[in-house]
């Protein structure tokens, strides 16, 4: 199975076992593809997480994370995408089924840590660039954006962090976001 419609056959647990086992290269699929696997599986699991066992959830993860490996590595998305997909799909599924602490998407902990670990400028540049952001060039007004693109669904998942050191360092962000593009 190496094309986008095969897998597009395949049913939720059927194609989360496909890519969570690695058969699925980077060289089965054109880098494009790869967007339509991540949209596909972001899709799947958004309908149908509430039907997954406690035992499928593991390979879900490892799942959706293999494949945002993949289009980075072949230059479909950059990292800082790949944590902003990882974010938004926490917050559809954490509406849906409580954190988890074994799996990484459903980990509010680990995935808060991942965000301060992208972040690409700290919460005092973003409120002295935000000041008067309509004057920045494109390339730092991007770069805001991106920022407000990874803090706003981590703001979402804050109340369900354990970890009050987390939470202390999102307060600031909090403030932010209102002023970023």
């Amino acid at each position: 199975m190496s094309r986008l419609n095969d897998l597009a056959s395949l049913d939720l647990r059927s194609l989360c076992e496909a890519l969570a086992a690695d058969s699925l290269a980077s060289a089965d699929l054109v880098a494009g593809e790869w967007l339509g696997v991540i949209e596909l599986l972001t899709m799947r699991l958004a309908d149908g997480c509430g039907e997954l066992s406690e035992e499928h959830w593991g390979m879900c993860s490892a799942a959706i994370g293999h494949a945002l490996r993949v289009a980075v590595s072949t230059g479909v998305m950059d990292r800082r995408e790949s944590v902003i997909r990882r974010l938004n799909l926490a917050n559809v599924l954490l509406q849906q089924v409580p954190p988890n602490s074994e799996v990484d998407m459903l980990n509010p902990d680990h995935l808060i840590d991942l965000l301060l670990r992208e972040m690409p400028i700290s919460v005092e540049e973003a409120r002295v660039l935000s000041t008067d952001w309509r004057t920045l060039e494109t390339s730092q007004i991007r770069l805001l954006r991106s920022v407000k693109n990874l803090v706003s669904p981590a703001l979402a998942l804050a109340g369900m962090v354990s970890r009050e050191d987390l939470r202390k360092r999102l307060n600031p962000w909090g403030e932010v976001l209102p002023l970023l593009p």
